[in-house]
């Protein structure tokens, strides 16, 4: 369990250091996400989230798109301005905050903020709720093992400090 995380989040930093060796154009932001063997099927997270963050409007508060899926994981980009409701997952959930700030809430601590470049482990079955909207929009790259399959986003109660949130009609 240890090699596999260490490989994701080792993943993880190669994807943000990424820099090109030729003086220009500069090297992207974000960088790229690319899978072991899956040759020129490289994603641009630059790209990805400033799709992303051209959905989010007045009424719309998060968009997100499915990168890649693998036998044992699913990553997903997440741009949100907006704090989630108490969920759980039934597997393993590692947050990459990209851009942005934000917080998350948990049943064991007051709320945990994140800054860009942090990452957070959550284990199954953990209520948690993630809060976008401190610093303006966040870009987030998750990863879910085993991969996203309904229902993968349950709602739950107990995080602690989480904001009383309007019940839809």
């Amino acid at each position: 369990m240890k090699a596999v995380t260490c490989s994701f989040l080792c993943l993880f930093a190669l994807c943000l250091s990424h820099a090109s060796a030729a003086p220009s154009p500069p090297a992207p932001r974000l960088g790229f996400l690319e899978v072991y063997g899956a040759s020129g099927a490289r994603i641009d997270l630059d790209k990805e989230a400033a799709r992303l963050l051209a959905q989010l409007t007045p009424e719309v508060h998060a968009a997100n798109a499915s990168l890649v899926t693998t036998e044992t994981s699913s990553y997903y980009l997440f741009a949100t301005n907006r704090t989630e409701t108490c969920h759980y997952h039934p597997g393993e959930t590692i947050s990459r905050q990209l851009l942005g700030g934000g917080q998350f809430y948990t049943d064991y601590s007051q709320p945990i903020p994140q800054a860009e470049g942090d990452s957070f482990i959550i284990p199954p079955k953990a209520p948690h709720a993630f809060d976008g909207s401190l610093h303006g929009p966040s870009v987030v790259l998750v990863r879910w093992t085993p991969p996203y399959k309904e229902p993968y986003i349950i709602p739950t109660t107990g995080c602690r400090g989480l904001p009383a949130q309007p019940v839809e009609a």
